[in-house]
């Protein structure tokens, strides 16, 4: 038997392609199918921030393109008029 340290991790979030863990050591594994990163808390945090700042700088230089409405302007000639009996003028 080794008398080597085992790392006992506890899961703190999970998603569909990404684990992030807390281990033994105070320090945060981001898990992913290729690569894991060890992290402590500060980093991590600063990472989370750095993250989202680039992924809002992101939308803004790729905004999605809105369709635009079609819709057009219809002079109040081309709408009929009617008096009380519902005939046309």
């Amino acid at each position: 038997m080794s008398d080597g340290w085992v790392d006992v991790r506890t899961p703190l979030a999970v998603s569909e392609n990404v684990r992030v863990e807390l281990g033994d050591d105070g320090r945060l594994h981001v898990v992913t199918a290729l690569l894991t990163l060890h992290f402590e808390r500060q980093e991590c945090e600063e990472l989370t921030t750095t993250m989202a700042r680039a992924l809002v700088r992101l939308h803004k230089l790729h905004k999605p393109q809105r369709a635009q409405p079609k819709l057009r302007v219809v002079g109040a000639e081309a709408v009929p008029c009617t008096d009380d009996t519902g005939s046309s003028d």
